[in-house]
């Protein structure tokens, strides 16, 4: 699947009222598995690419960094990769270098904040953000960056803590007017959700209170696609730290693998990657 019909795809995912989750990966392999166990999409969210450099999520890895590593999960995947973008109050320069770069490497779309760049980190009622005329310039900024006008933008409101839920439906459709394909919204309260979604201006990406919401509750709220960010390196680490203890303590693994349920078929599916393009 090119990269054209990769984001064609997520734009029929954005126009399906079933709705899609997308998990969280942090590079080829996580995304192939995604791939291969029936994910329509994947997510490379900031939090997760930058544990995955055993970094704080604090804006330091560069464009290029991420551009690469959107190219690897790109090239090992036939599905759309949603990419954290970060901050879109970034100086417009680099944001629209941002632009290029992720569309080249191969990105679906990309997803941008409109807390400041200064704030990453910071308690969600202590974010600053941007005043909408900044954030609208900004998205028109990356909108005419695309050289692909099916490269798609999303724009995340974080106002939520400091503002009320009007002005935060306020935001989200300017950003829609400006250019934003889709939205996002951080929130916290599921009376806040049920509102957004059924008066979005876009179709909403975001994530979902997992622990209050299952996904197709939160897809019959009008949302489009549920962002997980952490829960496959989470697992992944997991499990791995477990088999590591056992190891060090018995001084072998067989007994470990012995009691994972699903090692045999990801054993079979580890033992033919980069064989075939696809895998069931």
């Amino acid at each position: 699947m090119t990269d054209r019909e990769k984001r064609a795809r997520l734009r029929e995912i954005l126009n399906d009222p079933n709705g899609a989750i997308a998990p969280g990966v942090t590079d080829a392999l996580f995304a192939r598995l995604a791939q291969d166990c029936g994910y329509a999409a994947t997510h490379l969210s900031g939090n997760a690419i930058h544990k995955n450099f055993c970094l704080p999520d604090r804006n330091l890895l560069t464009t290029t960094q991420i551009a690469q590593r959107i190219g690897q999960i790109s090239e090992a995947t036939d599905i759309p990769l949603i990419v954290d973008g970060g901050s879109i109050c970034a100086e417009t320069l680099a944001l629209t270098r941002a632009v290029k770069l992720y569309e080249r490497a191969g990105a679906a779309a990309i997803r941008f904040e409109d807390a400041l760049v200064n704030e990453y980190g910071a308690a969600p009622e202590e974010l600053a953000i941007a005043p909408i005329s900044v954030v609208v310039e900004q998205i028109k900024a990356a909108a005419d960056a695309r050289r692909d006008s099916s490269l798609v933008l999303i724009a995340r409101c974080d106002s939520r803590p400091s503002e009320s839920l009007d002005q935060v439906s306020e935001r989200l459709t300017e950003y829609a007017e400006a250019g934003a394909d889709a939205v996002g919204v951080q929130l916290t309260d599921i009376e806040d959700f049920r509102k957004i979604g059924a008066k979005a201006p876009a179709p909403i990406v975001t994530l979902w209170p997992k622990g209050q919401l299952s996904a197709s509750d939160f897809f019959s709220m009008g949302f489009r696609i549920a962002l997980t960010p952490s829960s496959i390196p989470l697992a992944a680490t997991t499990a791995a730290r477990e088999m590591l203890f056992e190891l060090m303590q018995a001084g072998n693994d067989r007994k470990y693998f012995a009691r994972q349920k699903e090692f045999s078929a990801t054993e079979a599916w580890y033992k033919k990657l980069g064989s075939a393009r696809k895998q069931h």
